[in-house]
């Protein structure tokens, strides 16, 4: 099919690292639509979601001490590119959102006010509270909402001072491994600002990127199904979603990775128990690395008598591992993958990717983590757990030789389609197979059950006023 371009898109293509051929492909994607993951079943508990034990649990305290004394590298990625805008949508229609009672009562309460607007808060009519508060945060040149959302002001500590997500993420993992390595992803258009704060962490180690444009896509119009153009003639590009993502996390170099949210952070009054259990999930993939790694040492040394042992490891990464790994040759290749610990929390209603079995492309039946939209309809609303974005990678290769090309072990058929406004028109946009979805499917994937206080996001600004979010004792 004609996809619609001409001369003059040639050197938009080229910037992104693009071909003909690139937008052809996501055009014929865009219009076949995503199509649903062959869900077999929802993981639960003692059927791909494991409840670690005390004594699992001090295990895997031991294997990340090992981990850390025999030298292995251990990163925070964070994604932090999304803006607050979404964050104080409600603020554009308070009374609509059912927040104008509680701003009339509460909003001098939000930590990012200065003491000036605090003050005048205070000193104004309650019922000119919610006006001005959605004023201050909605200002197109001052206010809050026009900043990323990592810049938003969080938490107040005990001293008064107000912490963004940036901030107590830095403080959250120094307190875990000191200075040891972080990243963020971030807006170009916000980056020095950015750096320029975490430099005053004196953590020499912290580094940022930004979304890489070939990880674009364009978007067809829903009336024409045409190629969506600027006034210009130029075309629109769009970014990724999350799993555009991937080259940033594949460029990163360490042993390991730990996966949070930008807007998961707690006070201070809750980090201590929160580090816990990513201590927990840290050496619980710090030690399924070690399993892994002392199996095909055991398949180079033993051959076929050492199969048996590595199949039965497999069977609780893959359901079909018996027919996947029936020689040395096939058990190396099925165990010589990324491994992934998610923690996973009980579903209480909130959004989020839920964990099912899922027949993969390659064959496998897997743990994956699924969204919403790519489960059949039979399949909705089934599960009894949801991913909270707290995620432990293993990347190095199982021979010790380097990392892993992540790139390898995604889905690229995982996309994502949906229908969205744009200049007042319909269009239909694409995003990149999703970070933690197909961009990583073909991982060795390990559910662990995560107390429900781990996962703490703010994803409206009255998230703010909850009770433990005001919490100062520290």
């Amino acid at each position: 099919m004609n996809s619609g371009t001409s001369q003059n898109d040639s050197d938009a293509l080229k910037s992104r690292g693009w071909t003909l051929d690139s937008i052809k492909q996501q055009e014929a994607q865009l219009r076949s639509g995503c199509q649903p993951v062959e869900a077999v079943s929802t993981c639960e508990v003692g059927h791909g979601i494991f409840i670690l034990t005390s004594e699992a649990r001090t295990t895997a305290q031991v294997a990340l001490k090992k981990s850390i004394e025999d030298g292995a590298s251990w990163v925070r990625f964070v994604p932090a590119s999304g803006a607050a805008s979404r964050m104080f949508a409600g603020m554009l229609e308070p009374r609509e959102s059912h927040t104008e009672e509680e701003l009339k009562l509460r909003a001098q309460d939000f930590p990012f006010w200065s003491e000036k607007h605090r003050q005048k808060l205070i000193d104004i009519p309650a019922l000119e509270r919610p006006a001005q508060a959605a004023a201050w945060m909605l200002d197109p040149e001052k206010g809050w909402s026009r900043l990323p959302k990592g810049l938003i002001p969080f938490h107040q500590q005990a001293n008064g001072v107000a912490f963004n997500s940036f901030q107590e993420h830095t403080a959250e993992w120094s307190d875990l491994l000191g200075d040891a390595a972080m990243h963020f992803t971030v807006p170009g258009a916000f980056r020095d600002e950015i750096e320029a704060l975490l430099a005053m962490t004196g953590n020499q180690n912290i580094e940022t990127s930004v979304q890489h444009p070939s990880t674009d896509t364009v978007a067809l119009g829903i009336d024409d199904d045409a190629l969506v153009r600027h006034p210009d003639g130029g075309l629109l590009f769009r970014p990724g979603g999350h799993g555009a993502l991937l080259q940033n996390l594949d460029a990163i170099e360490g042993d390991f990775i730990c996966i949070r949210n930008i807007d998961n952070v707690v006070p201070a009054s809750r980090m201590k128990d929160r580090n816990l259990e990513q201590e927990i999930l840290m050496g619980e993939c710090a030690r399924l690395t070690a399993e892994r790694n002392a199996l095909v040492a055991a398949l180079h040394s033993k051959g076929f008598d050492a199969v048996h042992d590595a199949v039965q490891w497999l069977l609780s990464f893959d359901e079909n591992a018996q027919k996947h790994a029936t020689d040395v040759a096939l058990c190396l290749k099925a165990l010589d993958r990324p491994i992934r610990v998610a923690g996973m929390v009980k579903n209480t209603g909130e959004p989020g990717g839920g964990p099912f079995w899922v027949r993969q492309s390659n064959g496998w039946i897997s743990p994956a983590i699924v969204e919403s939209a790519e489960l059949p309809e039979g399949m909705k609303g089934k599960g009894t757990h949801f991913n909270p974005v707290d995620i432990v990678c293993s990347v190095k290769r199982s021979d010790g030789n380097g990392i892993y090309d992540l790139i390898d072990f995604a889905d690229g058929a995982m996309f994502f389609t949906a229908q969205k406004e744009w200049q007042g028109k319909p269009i239909r946009i694409l995003e990149r197979p999703g970070l933690w979805n197909g961009a990583m499917a073909h991982w060795l994937t390990r559910f662990v059950e995560v107390p429900n206080s781990t996962f703490a996001p703010v994803k409206t600004v009255m998230d703010l006023l909850k009770p433990e979010r005001l919490d100062r004792s520290i």
